[in-house]
């Protein structure tokens, strides 16, 4: 059965972590594969305001599953799926990360805001290339317009332990992004592999005609749900052991030679 969808986390597989941009041997790749008739959609944790065009080169995907599961969009931006946090859960992290001080930010269908520390986010953020994505939220009234989809923060792996005895009711997952503090904060609902279901439906595409791409713990799901699932090389350990095979990394445009792989008819005008 040919593989027709290819689902493309950005941090740490399309992008690597320390560059501004996707590799223009990603782009390419994608874009290759894309007109011999491949749809491609993007599954990342970042919510789709999220996701600045200059970050994906001339990469046009055919879908959107961002929020990790919680937005999912046609090429068009037109919502085929969404779910948001309840205000129940927002508070809960809030007050949480108020005591410790820890960052939190939330995302919202205009972009990320941070509410608590965004200053250690602006941080972060400028060196890692010198642009900064997340807005000032420390007013804490954005999700008066509307509720976020899901949120993302900074904290110590033992500190879940104490939220959890407080408000594990609210069955809010932290999925790490390896070794480092950062996570992301997902409601029980919510994962791209849901996101995944969502675009099967609308495109008539079976899952096991679907090959997904990621690194991280947000990434477990959805490698299993499709045909084919790969794990880029010093992936998390959770999504080493989801995924049915690897990739190089993102350094190396492991996506790029993934294509190449799965689709050598993509690239068939460059023999000539």
């Amino acid at each position: 059965m040919p593989y027709r969808l290819l689902t493309l986390d950005i941090d740490g597989t399309l992008r690597p972590g320390r560059e501004r941009v996707v590799p223009r041997e990603n782009v390419e790749a994608v874009r290759a594969v894309q007109r011999a008739g491949v749809k491609v959609a993007i599954a990342t944790g970042r919510c789709r305001m999220g996701i600045p065009d200059k970050m994906l080169g001339r990469i046009r995907p055919d879908y959107w599953i961002c929020a990790a599961g919680a937005q999912v969009l046609d090429a068009a931006g037109t919502p085929l799926s969404t779910l948001a946090m309840t205000s129940e859960q927002m508070y809960a992290l809030v007050d949480f990360f108020e005591d410790y001080e820890y960052m939190l930010g939330f995302n919202f269908d205009d972009g990320p805001y941070v509410y608590v520390n965004y200053d250690l986010q602006r941080e972060r953020e400028a060196g890692m290339g010198g642009i900064v994505y997340a807005r000032d939220g420390e007013d804490q009234d954005r999700h008066l317009e509307s509720m976020p989809f899901s949120a993302f923060g900074r904290l110590p792996h033992e500190a879940v332990a104490d939220f959890q005895k407080k408000y594990g009711y609210l069955g809010l997952r932290f999925l790490f992004y390896g070794d480092d503090d950062g996570c992301d904060i997902l409601t029980p609902e919510q994962d791209k592999a849901l996101g995944l279901d969502v675009i099967c439906t609308a495109a008539g595409i079976d899952p096991a005609q679907v090959v997904s791409v990621g690194d991280g713990s947000n990434d477990c799901r959805i490698l299993t749900r499709a045909g084919l699932g790969v794990c880029v090389e010093g992936g998390s350990e959770l999504a080493l052991r989801a995924a049915d095979r690897t990739c190089p990394p993102a350094a190396e445009c492991g996506v790029a030679q993934l294509c190449r792989e799965l689709w050598p008819e993509a690239f068939d005008h460059e023999k000539h």
